[in-house]
């Protein structure tokens, strides 16, 4: 089975890039070093009033610090710290916090993980998040709200993108992946999450690199309505072939453009396929949809693209077209947008 394309995408996306420094060990302890630095020039064209644009902007850069150590009877304990920066601020650098988690391992038992992390959820969603540049959109990973209960953030306050004061658990028994999630309680304000709830369950059949995954998720907010999401997804990496599909609804999660609250219910899907050539050369085209089912709200795209991925070097060209961003009224704000990314994973 070919996993060119997910293990140079997802890996360096979900956990630390394959290509982390191992900088210390001693017996069983050890500690590694990794990120990624990431630019691209993207032009946006110009819609209504607004003109187009040209810049060279930060895409997603990282730094990464790992711990293990290893305990009795095949158990390792971990901790896994990232932070976000921007390489082309003028100035004073502002770091953002990504992750920070604290784990216990076992091949028997399965992992325990306490913090900041990537969801269960996500564990799901994530085999369509793969587009070098964009993508993402439709599958409720990065909504929800913010910290302050306002529409936003990274989706770690609803526990679907990377899940804010989250308390995991996953295990693999024979061909069945299973995780569960519940998020700690973290605020007092109306917005401020009481408790969240997640699961997942991915069947995979390596034989012919098929999986198929089903998550849920809910979370209780002190004085607004309960966020409720859940998605099917389906993947198939074989043969330098890579597709995946998913497709989820959600209530009180989804907030579109120029809308001030979550809409009551919307529905979503992403796709993507990708063929790899030498385990260098990519070209994967894909769409994101996500709509309200009461109102004329709409978010989507189609993606084409193409990179070349030598080592740890990442040169993409990829275009996002067909664009729509409409509001409730149906006010379209959206822009096709095309990006060349340079990126080094380190």
């Amino acid at each position: 089975m070919n996993k060119s394309f997910i293990a140079l995408a997802v890996a360096s996306v979900v956990t630390f890039p394959a290509s982390a420094v191992e900088v210390y060990r001693d017996g069983d302890t050890s500690f590694s070093v990794g990120g990624r630095l990431a630019v691209r020039a993207e032009h946006t064209k110009s819609v209504g009033s607004e003109d187009s644009t040209t810049k060279l902007v930060n895409s997603s850069s990282r730094i990464n610090f790992g711990f293990t150590h290893g305990l009795v009877n095949d158990w390792i304990v971990g901790a896994k710290a990232e932070w976000g920066y921007n390489p082309v601020a003028n100035g004073s650098q502002d770091f953002g916090n990504r992750l920070g988690n604290i784990y216990f391992a076992s091949d028997n038992a399965g992992t325990i993980t306490v913090g900041k992390q990537w969801s269960v959820y996500y564990d799901v969603t994530g085999w369509t998040d793969v587009f070098w540049v964009y993508g993402g959109s439709a599958s409720g990973t990065y909504d929800g709200r913010d910290e302050g209960g306002a529409a936003g953030g990274d989706g770690g306050v609803s526990g679907t993108g990377r899940a804010d004061e989250a308390l995991t658990y996953r295990n693999q028994f024979g061909p069945v992946k299973v995780g569960v999630q519940y998020q700690f309680e973290n605020g007092s304000n109306d917005g401020s999450r009481e408790y969240g709830l997640q699961g997942s369950v991915i069947y995979d059949i390596e034989q012919v690199g098929v999986s198929l995954g089903a998550t849920y998720g809910q979370t209780k907010y002190k004085a607004e309505e309960d966020d409720k999401v859940w998605s099917l997804a389906a993947l198939y990496d074989n043969n330098n072939i890579y597709a995946a599909a998913q497709y989820g609804q959600y209530e009180n999660h989804i907030n579109f453009s120029g809308t001030g609250d979550a809409v009551d219910k919307a529905k979503g899907y992403e796709l993507i396929g990708a063929y790899t050539i030498q385990d260098m050369y990519q070209v994967y085209g894909g769409y994101n949809s996500v709509t309200d089912d009461n109102s004329d709200a709409e978010l989507s795209y189609g993606l084409i693209g193409a990179a070349w991925v030598p080592a740890n070097i990442v040169i993409a060209l990829e275009l996002k077209l067909g664009t729509k961003s409409k509001n409730t009224i149906g006010d379209d704000v959206g822009a096709d947008q095309y990006a060349l990314l340079a990126r080094y994973n380190f």
